[in-house]
């Protein structure tokens, strides 16, 4: 899944439904799937403001500031 909003349609979903290809099915009916993973209705807002919310959690400052970088990456 490629941006956030994609992620939210999967769990609203309760999983996915593959079209083709050798997993093809409807993972969200599978008999071995948790009872702990259900459907869950949002709303276009509701998704708007959750991926709003999520966005707030990125700090492009720490990542990109090489002070905290990987100590043991290659120069």
């Amino acid at each position: 899944m490629a941006t956030l909003e994609e992620v939210l349609d999967f769990y609203a979903a309760g999983g996915r439904h593959i079209t083709s290809g050798p997993n093809a099915g409807d993972g969200r009916a599978h008999p071995n799937k948790s009872d702990l993973i259900s459907r869950i209705d949002l709303t276009t807002q509701d998704k708007a403001d959750l991926v709003a919310f999520l966005k707030t959690l990125t700090d492009s400052d720490f990542l990109t500031n090489p002070k905290f970088s990987n100590p043991h990456a290659a120069p």
